[in-house]
């Protein structure tokens, strides 16, 4: 008989919506405010700048990034536009419209840290000609105007489990999964490290929770940690696929995927539930 792991993450079970948010270049210093934000909200922020960083420092071909933020785009619930709308921001609006998804607006207080809801003939432009705008209005395709409407392909999405010890990793962990054209949807960096501790630890292992379920696949990275298993027992629940890599400590960067059975786990007392794996 299977024992159950009891991790407190694991009762926190409410699902919510998943957010993407959409920004230009120009609002990135808002990046931790804005899912800080979202999460005050009571949702789920994937940023792709946090997620990917400023598309994670050219470790991979950009186009890849922009394939996995338009897969991003899909599977989220709704689409968040904070601050003025730029070319990069403009090609999001459209994705999110030709499928129907759910669109608000979000302009910056005073304070740059806090956002009002606007409606969408309220919004300003940053770098896009009024035409532009007029055409995303309009429902017009505009799929040859921009490099990032011409991929029509999506990939699936990874959750990369792996411990606080190996937050150093989390840039070439991210790189590996997108080398593989699987997205990361990296706790470590969506919730970079827990905002600062700016929002209750429950609300970030509640979202945490949301990406997990969200994810195709879970893939642990090194020494098996106890939230991990909980991660790992929240997939299995699932019925989806876990995979387990090794990490060398070399450089450069490498991992080799190993069995569950040759997982290691970093506290001694978690061995009573290698069945889980």
């Amino acid at each position: 008989m299977k024992k159950i792991y009891k991790h407190r993450s694991l009762e926190l079970t409410t699902k919510n919506k998943i957010i993407f948010t959409s920004f230009s270049k120009t609002t990135f210093y808002l990046r931790s405010a804005i899912s800080a934000f979202v999460l005050n909200q009571g949702q789920t922020p994937i940023s792709p700048f946090m997620n990917f960083d400023y598309n994670l420092s050219d470790l991979v071909d950009r186009n890849v990034i922009r394939i996995a933020n338009n897969s991003l785009i899909q599977r989220c619930d709704e689409l968040w536009v904070f601050n003025k709308v730029s070319d990069g921001v403009l090609t999001e609006i459209y994705l999110a419209k030709k499928i129907k998804k759910v669109i608000r607006y979000f302009s910056i207080t005073s304070t740059a840290k806090d956002f009002k809801e606007i409606n969408e003939s309220e919004i300003q432009l940053e770098d896009v000609s009024p035409w532009m705008w007029e055409w995303i209005l309009n429902g017009k395709e505009l799929d040859r105007w921009h490099p990032r409407l011409r991929f029509n392909k999506s990939y699936l999405l990874v959750y990369p489990a792996y411990s606080k010890k190996n937050f150093y990793w989390q840039m070439h962990i991210s790189q590996f999964c997108l080398q593989k054209h699987y997205i990361p949807l990296n706790p470590f960096m969506l919730f970079r490290y827990f905002l600062g501790d700016s929002i209750p630890r429950e609300t970030v292992y509640l979202a945490n929770n949301n990406i997990v379920r969200l994810c195709d696949e879970l893939w642990a990275f090194g020494e098996i940690s106890d939230g991990v298993l909980a991660e790992i027992q929240m997939k299995k629940e699932q019925n989806e696929k876990v995979k387990y890599y090794r990490i060398s400590r070399s450089n450069p960067f490498t991992v080799h995927q190993t069995k569950p059975q040759r997982a290691v786990f970093e506290e001694k007392s978690l061995e009573d539930f290698r069945n889980l794996l």
